[in-house]
């Protein structure tokens, strides 16, 4: 091999050093020569330093980014010579190699003062960019309004509160973590569970965790088709092929090609194998992809194996007041009255968003009038007799957790506490009490294993959001899910449990199974209405009752008093106590 390249190069070379000789000192120039492979050497050392230095300065930088920092312009400037400085020293090394093929062709003094002379220019480069890295402040620096902001953090559906903004951090904090990649977003029916999940996958992929964010909905009868189609179109992969559909195992595949991708699955009721079932990596399976899934069943989470759980809490009294305030349009409203009424209201949602939207839009632009026969309906528990409030938009998200409760019997034990009054600390033993003397649990044959089906019960209810714990053995009812629970009771004729606040009563309630009275008035109960199917009878403190209240009541089997005795007149009646 001639190797014209050598010729031209030692040609170049030579006049290049004749030059130099003879305008600069000849010693510096046998320097490059003498001190080539100590140059080379230093250049090799310097060149570690610096990408040791540049892959502190991305550490650092993506920290600041993980903190939701700026990044300062001359951080970024510093890593982008950092990065051209590198790319030309694996040109420079490449033309080392090169020259070094050509040794038979020409003399060593030759290249080796260029390339050393190259390789003292690149070492001085090397050092001035060292020494930058030396005398770097912090790398970034707060976003100027702070943060979070509601403009910033929430879409226009967004419930802005204490409990959204730490349920957002958690998760967003989950999904930093190497080590997770199954995390569960759970609480009860219409606290906003979608939105969040929502606005932390557009978050996600701002803040650059992720490269795609997939957003898909499960809920109580998935079709595991259309999911896999949504998800594949996120990615650009069509399941659809000549021979027929993909498989599971193709969709597998082609997401284990995603290096960063976040899944998102809403609205989950009962676990799922997404390996199997639907073909989404994860585990081992695939670093790269992690899943963030909402459900109001916390049992779900533990199922699936969530190694991350966060809980998504209501609203608090300001915060509800907040909101509504904002989507009632009472912002610049000068009638003191009305809002006076709006924030009672507000109040009675108990800080539950299905509960306040519905009211804050049917009430939007009323009069006072209708804001106080809003608020008397309201307090009256009759929230679905406000005007443009219907049953659907009120208490669908609710009677979709209560209709998926397994069986008849949580069922029971869930109505069996709207029986007691409003914010009421419900004790357990008391729901055991009635449970035995209804016999709820057919075949049980002792109070211990009714006492141990009933705190299951409790459980399933509290881990469906639909009770509250609030102490050793004590539950209660968040306002609105006791109002669902009551409209449940009264509207079912399989149910028909109901609560009396005010005497006389109608005849409305003689077709009833259970009854708690709750009213405050000293007046006698009264005699001979008569309650055929009556089951469950709770009487209230300073209520005054006579043997003949209780006549035809032929079916009772429970009858609970507070602080009063009960005539044994009553007894004559034939009751099934």
């Amino acid at each position: 091999m001639g190797c014209g390249f050598c010729e031209a190069a030692l040609s170049k070379t030579v006049g290049a050093l004749v030059v130099d000789c003879v305008v600069k000192p000849v010693g510096r120039q046998l320097d490059y020569v003498r001190r080539f492979h100590d140059n080379v050497e230093k250049l090799r050392e310097k060149k570690r330093e610096l990408a040791d230095a540049r892959d502190r300065l991305l550490h650092k930088i993506k920290d600041a980014k993980n903190q939701l920092l700026l990044i300062e312009n001359d951080v970024q400037n510093l890593q982008s010579r950092a990065d051209k400085t590198l790319s030309d020293m694996g040109t420079l090394e490449e033309e080392i190699q090169l020259n070094k093929r050509c040794l038979n062709w020409s003399p060593n003094w030759s290249w080796r003062y260029q390339l050393s002379k190259k390789a003292m220019k690149k070492i001085q480069d090397i050092s001035e960019l060292l020494d930058k890295f030396g005398q770097l402040g912090p790398v970034g620096y707060p976003v100027p309004t702070a943060f979070p902001t509601i403009d910033f953090l929430c879409s226009k559906e967004f419930v802005f509160s204490q409990s959204s903004e730490t349920a957002f951090y958690q998760i967003i904090e989950a999904l930093k973590d190497e080590n997770i990649n199954m995390i569960g977003l759970w609480g009860m029916g219409g606290v906003g569970k979608t939105t969040l999940a929502r606005e932390v996958g557009s978050q996600a992929q701002k803040l650059k965790l992720f490269d795609k964010v997939v957003i898909t909905t499960v809920s109580q009868k998935p079709n595991l088709e259309r999911i896999q189609d949504q998800i594949a179109h996120y990615i650009g992969f069509d399941m659809k092929k000549e021979q027929g559909r993909r498989s599971e195992q193709e969709l597998w595949l082609r997401l284990k090609n995603e290096p960063r991708i976040l899944i998102i699955l809403d609205d989950i009721w009962e676990s799922i194998n997404l390996k199997e079932k639907i073909g989404i990596p994860i585990g081992d399976d695939q670093k790269g992809c992690k899943v963030l899934l909402t459900t109001r069943r916390q049992q779900v989470c533990r199922a699936m194996d969530c190694q991350n759980v966060v809980q998504l809490d209501c609203l608090d009294d300001d915060e509800a007041w907040t909101l509504f305030e904002k989507k009632a349009g009472l912002d610049d409203f000068s009638d003191d009255s009305i809002k006076i009424l709006a924030n009672q209201i507000a109040k009675k949602c108990g800080g539950l968003p299905i509960a306040i939207v519905p009211l804050e839009s049917a009430l939007k632009g009323k009069t006072h009038h209708e804001w106080q026969a809003a608020y008397r309906r309201l307090k009256d528990r009759r929230l679905t007799e406000i005007e443009d409030v219907n049953e659907e938009n009120a208490y669908v998200c609710l009677e979709a957790s209560f209709d998926y409760l397994k069986n008849m019997e949580t069922k029971t034990c869930f109505l069996l506490c709207s029986l007691f009054p409003e914010d009421d600390e419900i004790y357990a033993e008391n729901l055991v009490g009635y449970a035995w003397g209804l016999k709820l649990y057919k075949g049980m044959d002792s109070i211990k294993d009714v006492r141990s089906e009933v705190l299951a019960s409790i459980e399933t209810l509290k881990n469906s959001g639909l009770l509250l714990d609030c102490g050793e053995r004590h539950v209660k009812m968040h306002d609105v899910v006791h109002q669902f629970a009551l409209w449940i009771a009264s509207s079912r004729k399989e149910v028909s449990f109901g609560t009396v606040e005010t005497l006389p009563m109608d005849e409305s309630f003689k077709h009833y199974k259970a009854i708690s009275f709750e009213t405050d008035q000293t007046d006698e109960l009264p005699k001979g209405v008569g309650f055929p199917y009556l089951k469950l009878l709770l009487l209230g403190s300073f209520m005054e009752t006579s043997s003949e209240f209780f006549e035809g009541m032929k079916a009772l089997q429970v009858c609970a008093l507070k602080d009063q005795l009960i005539s044994l007149a009553a007894f004559k009646f034939n009751m099934n106590l």
